[in-house]
């Protein structure tokens, strides 16, 4: 996945390693770190989530006396995202051996953000093509025999991120489990899921958010989050219903828009 990223975004944004490299590393100090952090951990740019039985107004002027001297930095951090080009001019491979013995297969395409319109038909999508239920999962593992394990994932920011469909194979057959996952591809295109593809994903999906609700944490970094990001701490609540009106005609032409060859 990582070099599936490093295809996608170049040296930039998504295609960097999140854990740095050693080079990367070297150049850090205790002086480097704590400038980062002084510009980064400010008022302006902090969303403080609390739920649970609480007492507002004393929970209010709790945090007003622990925070109230607390001061935005002179200078605060641009993060200017980055990303690469939305649209590769032409499909890429890029191969790594390795001494293991078993491939992996990974199909990225450019993706999407957070707040897209379309963002709902393309985790359905994801979700459609996760599953042991799954048209990958019953074709490539099941009826072909052909891999380990089959997936898709799908990476949404506040840039652009990406969707990809994964396999575990024997390297003798990972020609073949590409062939097989690009008509898949195809498939996703043109006819779109199935009805009880969609039902089945959509039950999937909702229902592991209610789960989710269920969890005072979980809400809670969930709702700061979608703040953050420009969403409103309510798009929790409200996501369902988004879910639930997803058509097979959006997610068709949400696998015509960002599954391109």
């Amino acid at each position: 996945f990582k070099t599936m990223r490093r295809g996608l975004f170049g040296d930039a944004g998504y295609g960097l390693d999140m854990l740095g490299t050693e080079e990367s590393l070297a150049k850090l100090d205790s002086p480097n770190v704590q400038a980062f952090y002084r510009k980064l951990a400010t008022p302006d740019n902090c969303v403080l989530a609390i739920y649970g039985d609480v007492n507002t107004a004393e929970t209010k002027a709790a945090l007003e006396q622990a925070f109230g001297t607390w001061k935005a930095a002179p200078a605060t951090i641009n993060f200017g995202l980055q990303t690469s080009d939305s649209r590769l001019a032409t499909a890429q491979r890029v191969t790594e051996t390795r001494d293991k013995k078993q491939a992996v297969v990974v199909i990225g395409f450019p993706g999407t953000t957070l707040a897209a319109a379309d963002r709902q038909a393309l985790e359905l999508l994801q979700e459609a093509c996760s599953d042991l239920g799954s048209r990958l999962f019953l074709r490539i593992r099941e009826k072909l025999g052909l891999a380990y394990y089959v997936g898709a994932q799908n990476l949404l920011g506040v840039a652009p991120g990406y969707f990809a469909l994964y396999a575990g194979t024997e390297p003798e057959k990972a020609a073949q489990v590409e062939a097989e996952m690009l008509k898949e591809v195809e498939l996703l295109r043109t006819e779109s899921l199935t009805a009880e593809e969609l039902h089945r994903a959509k039950a999937k999906v909702i229902g592991q958010r209610k789960i989710g609700r269920q969890d005072l944490g979980g809400v809670a970094t969930t709702t700061a989050l979608d703040e953050l990001y420009g969403l409103g701490f309510g798009y929790l609540d409200a996501e369902d219903a988004k879910f639930e009106a997803v058509t097979l005609a959006e997610v068709r032409a949400a696998a015509q828009k960002y599954l391109r060859p």
